[in-house]
């Protein structure tokens, strides 16, 4: 009699079927089990270091930029550096935070987080069955590094286990000086390598900025939404990646 196959963990149960057999493959790799995901998009709806650019923006605070600007013409800039270019776009998000008191940032970034409502419970109990399974679960995110670090725990990551823009911080003053790599594309797998030392067993992602992380990991799943199609899902149909909808 061929053996019953042991049913998924309850925390996997939410997941395409291609996307539990991803995470089941990753968790059965010998030696140091390393996770990389993405956040926006991933690990919640949404973007949370762009809600954080635009509370900013409409209160006046980002020290760059002209107090004449309304919120609605940065945002409009700021998505125009993304479409011409991804990494440089997220990059000056970051940057139009020069001048900022880190202290204040941090202070700030913790009320945002306790505010955010876009948390996925699936992917916080996937993170936690991962975790309790021996694996290493990383942040590698394009918004900036206060937010990242202080959204973490919410989604049950070490805040230490993050990876994400940032500037250079001189006499307790964030500065004009970005940290590389952008945290984007080929910059995620220079930043996985250089800070975690290995290649992720696994990776996810929902956007094209995830897709050389994805390239690196031994398995992978695409994240993407039933109301919407991107270019990530797309391509990883093509290669026949794993997908898994929200």
């Amino acid at each position: 009699m061929a053996p019953v196959p042991s049913p998924a963990p309850e925390w996997l149960a939410p997941f395409s079927v291609e996307a539990r057999d991803a995470v089941s493959g990753f968790l059965a790799m010998p030696g140091r089990r390393v996770a990389c995901l993405d956040a926006d998009g991933t690990l919640w709806a949404e973007d949370v270091g762009e809600a954080f650019l635009r509370w900013l923006a409409e209160g006046r605070m980002l020290p760059p930029v002209d107090r004449s600007r309304g919120s609605d013409e940065v945002w409009a800039e700021y998505e125009a550096r993304v479409h011409a270019d991804r990494a440089a776009g997220y990059a000056w998000a970051v940057l139009n935070m020069a001048g900022l008191v880190e202290a204040d940032v941090v202070g700030l970034c913790r009320q945002h987080a306790a505010a955010w409502p876009n948390y996925r419970p699936e992917m916080r109990a996937l993170i936690g069955g991962m975790r309790e399974s021996g694996a290493e679960v990383w942040i590698v995110s394009a918004s900036n590094r206060w937010v990242v670090e202080a959204v973490a725990p919410r989604i049950g990551v070490d805040p230490r286990c993050t990876i994400a823009m940032a500037t250079e911080v001189r006499d307790g003053r964030l500065t004009d000086r970005l940290v590389p790599p952008p945290i984007c594309g080929a910059g995620k797998v220079q930043a996985i390598l250089d800070r975690i030392g290995c290649a992720p067993g696994l990776a996810a992602g929902d956007g094209m900025g995830d897709f050389e992380m994805m390239q690196l990991a031994a398995f992978r799943f695409a994240v993407g939404r039933h109301d919407r199609s991107t270019e990530l899902v797309r391509k990883s149909r093509e290669l026949g990646w794993p997908v898994h909808l929200f």
